[in-house]
């Protein structure tokens, strides 16, 4: 019954602009929450598959110079489920890296950006302390941001535990992860100064986002994700209000004070035009430290993929020449 309702709903989904009136009745004939969270498991199980039984075959091979080249513990911080990610060998205090899964607010985990988190750690020579932040539609706007919050302020309270330099932070994520590291960066008050730079990987800035033409071309059919699963995503996450909290759509907090940031994504990725109104509103505003960095023809996500593009090589050198430079 679940695929069937799913199926029904999203085949119907074909725009946003559809999906938010249909999402409406919904509401009202049937008890919000409980569909909802069947509408989220049912996505789960389709995007994820079930953890129990899904073949390791599937999974990219992970390069064995990275098993060794990094160590990995899960733990327990601020009662959130995090991976901490450390150079071997290194003990010392290191720059700290806080990263935040893609997924639509929706979907997701730390262990699905492994690949992500070791190569930053490896190339750059940081602690990366990776989220598993609460998912929507059980927990909404603010919900994951606050549990990010939570981990970083914990982890630079205990910058000797963790053998971190409480000084030298960097925040980064992915799609909707790349959204909840500037949202919060903004958050932070007396903190920001502590935060070096941000790494933003094909984010996810404007809830907005039929008025972006790459999106009316591109998701419709997208490749990883598409028109139904954002208006889906979207309506889990935050609802129908608040599109244009700086806190929900980041392309509308304020540039100005941005710390150095460097935006990574693909030239066929559906939020491309948003990277790009992103940088061009730093511009207008005066900033000068933001990058953005468009690798031809590369699809959302293409980075995730141990040696399945060349660029995804250049993405990471990208990343770790902007690391130093920070």
């Amino acid at each position: 019954m679940g695929y069937f309702l799913l199926g029904s709903i999203l085949a119907l989904m074909e725009d946003v602009g559809a999906a938010e009136p249909l999402y409406r009745v919904i509401r009202k004939i049937r008890r919000p929450q409980s569909l909802r969270e069947l509408m989220a498991a049912c996505l789960r199980s389709i995007y994820m598959g079930d953890p129990f039984t899904r073949e390791s075959d599937a999974l990219p091979e992970l390069p064995e110079r990275l098993r060794k080249a990094v160590t990995l513990e899960e733990c327990l911080i601020a009662g959130i489920r995090c991976q901490v990610y450390r150079p071997t060998g290194r003990d010392e205090p290191l720059p700290l890296l806080i990263y935040m899964h893609g997924g639509g607010f929706v979907i997701g985990c730390s262990e699905d950006t492994d690949y992500i988190t070791r190569m930053l750690c490896d190339l750059s020579q940081v602690v990366v302390v990776s989220i598993n932040y609460r998912l929507a539609p059980e927990t909404v706007f603010p919900g994951a941001i606050l549990d990010c919050e939570r981990v970083l302020e914990s982890v630079l309270n205990e910058s000797l535990k963790f053998s971190v330099a409480a000084d030298c932070v960097y925040l980064a994520g992915d799609s909707a992860g790349a959204n909840l590291a500037l949202a919060l960066w903004a958050r932070l008050g007396k903190r920001q100064n502590q935060v070096k730079g941000m790494v933003l990987l094909a984010p996810w800035l404007d809830m907005e986002v039929e008025k972006y033409e790459s999106y009316n071309r591109l998701a419709p059919e997208g490749i990883v994700f598409d028109a139904a699963f954002i208006g889906y995503a979207r309506a889990a996450y935050v609802g129908f209000e608040k599109w244009r909290h700086p806190q929900v759509s980041p392309i509308y907090s304020p540039l100005l004070e941005l710390p150095p940031t460097i935006v990574l994504i693909g030239e066929e990725d559906p939020f491309i035009d948003q990277a790009l109104a992103f940088k061009e509103r730093a511009r207008v505003v005066g900033s000068q430290k933001l990058e953005v960095k468009v690798f031809a023809g590369m699809p959302h996500c293409f980075y995730s993929f141990p040696g399945l593009f060349e660029e995804e090589k250049a993405c990471y050198t990208a990343i770790a020449e902007f690391l130093a430079r920070a």
